[in-house]
């Protein structure tokens, strides 16, 4: 592995002592995950296993941040070798765990990774301390999800809502910062009014690091996922329940590339039907017992999710959503920047059902208002159309799918996973990703935002 850098991380309780390439001292980071609210909210205490996990997802996501990718391209690639303190060491060093953590986390970050575990000889945290302070008040069914704060999140925990109000719904947010949490409370505030289920408990996780420069921390973050992931297992087992629900459209899901020849892992897998199936496997291999990870939403399109009519009831909440790759851009009133391709997706999401003016003020750049935008602020617009005139000329050839997967090679392993995770027949999965992106084509050749693609071509 000649030229790619290695990153050495040692974690103790909430720091870590790194050793960064070119840098002569290891340097200590402060970092921050509360989980005591699970414990606070759904009245149970968190085995040592458990807070394992979450420990496990916390350093893995904190040496992920601090281990800043090269520039040069052809160096994209990382390596890593982190120590963990863990209490229960035996079950963790079991070859099914490390290799199923090992082949996560490879899978969602393109780099090269190696784990050790020693034994945690620190203070229990809260979490493992609280007494029961609250129980469901019935023996209802419990589901629990996670809950961003994003469009997506937002719209898929309507739906489910909606399909069946009569249950217990748990929403974990893992909250980075305070103007994510207040919209995540915001948003919760208004399910519970505007869809009056039979309870709803909001459990909001505060993550963050302490002590290190924005500025040198890597800004692709494709361990994230996992941290919000594993903090929602936590919180669904504690409730009795095998299963965790994500929230995101099917584009977004399976995000291909926007690139020929892509550099690495350009685009986040956090919810990648592979990822959700490497991530049910490992919690598999280290509780022993049959756990899924599960994405209703997977082959609708983000305009299929916001058309839901309890969604469209709901419209006046919205704009506390987010989506922005950067949120939160630091403008006043601006919190999303309008220009990434998160932005554009949600903004082609909303104009199809009719929700285009909602928030239509939280954009620093409004590609759907009349005015000069500069020609480095459409890159994500022309990526977004050069993406879907690639899939288009698949999806017009007599063989559209051995097509698709010669354009997008990644297609195989969604598909794969797919028929894994829904215990469907390929055939029908390849037949539900040809209709998504089918839907997708026909919605971006609806979205006004195009016409300044060819404004910008007969100027150029």
């Amino acid at each position: 592995m000649t030229g790619i850098p290695l990153f050495r991380f040692r974690f103790d309780g909430q720091t870590a002592l790194g050793a960064i390439p070119g840098v002569s001292d290891e340097k200590q980071m402060y970092f921050y995950v509360d989980d005591s609210p699970i414990a606070n909210l759904l009245g149970a205490v968190l085995n040592p296993l458990h807070a394992d996990l979450v420990d496990v997802a916390a350093a893995v996501h904190i040496a992920d941040r601090l281990a800043k990718r090269p520039v040069k391209t052809e160096v994209w690639q990382r390596r890593f070798v982190i120590e963990v303190p863990v209490r229960s060491r035996d079950v963790w060093q079991r070859r099914s765990v490390s290799d199923s953590l090992t082949d996560l986390l490879n899978f969602l970050t393109g780099d090269d990774w190696t784990i050790r575990f020693s034994s945690r000889h620190s203070e229990r945290r809260p979490a493992e301390l609280q007494g029961v302070l609250f129980t469901p008040p019935d023996d209802a069914p419990v589901s629990v999800g996670l809950f961003s704060g994003g469009l997506d999140a937002f719209a898929g925990t309507v739906s489910a809502i909606s399909q069946d109000a009569d249950q217990h719904f748990v929403c974990v947010s893992g909250t980075p910062n305070r103007r994510q949490e207040h919209h995540q409370r915001e948003q919760v505030a208004a399910l519970r009014d505007g869809l009056k289920p039979r309870s709803i408990t909001s459990i909001r996780v505060p993550c963050w690091l302490r002590s290190a420069d924005e500025t040198i921390q890597e800004r692709s973050r494709r361990t994230r996922g996992f941290l919000f992931l594993a903090l929602g297992t936590v919180a669904a087992i504690a409730v009795g329940t095998r299963r965790l629900s994500v929230y995101e459209n099917g584009i977004g899901a399976i995000n291909l590339s926007y690139e020929r020849v892509p550099a690495g892992i350009p685009n986040s897998r956090a919810v990648h039907p592979r990822s959700l199936l490497l991530y049910s496997n490992l919690v598999q291999a280290l509780t022993d017992e049959h756990f899924v990870t599960d994405n209703p939403c997977t082959f609708q399109t983000k305009t299929e999710m916001c058309q839901h009519p309890s969604v469209q009831n709901l419209r006046t909440v919205v704009s506390q959503t987010f989506s922005c790759d950067g949120f939160p851009v630091h403008r006043a009133r601006k919190p999303q920047c309008g220009v990434c391709t998160s932005c554009l997706l949600r903004r082609l999401a909303l104009f199809g059902a009719d929700m285009g003016q909602v928030d239509q003020a939280t954009y620093g750049c409004d590609l759907l208002n009349p005015g000069t935008v500069p020609a480095s602020r459409l890159r994500g617009l022309f990526a977004m159309d050069w993406q879907v005139g690639r899939i288009e000329r698949n999806l017009g050839n007599s063989s559209p799918w051995p097509n698709l997967l010669v354009e997008f090679p990644e297609l195989r392993d969604a598909c794969d996973a797919f028929s894994t995770l829904k215990r469907e027949s390929l055939d029908a999965i390849q037949a539900k990703i040809i209709r998504l992106y089918s839907k997708h084509c026909v919605e971006w050749a609806c979205f006004p935002a195009r016409s300044r693609l060819h404004i910008q071509r007969k100027v150029a």
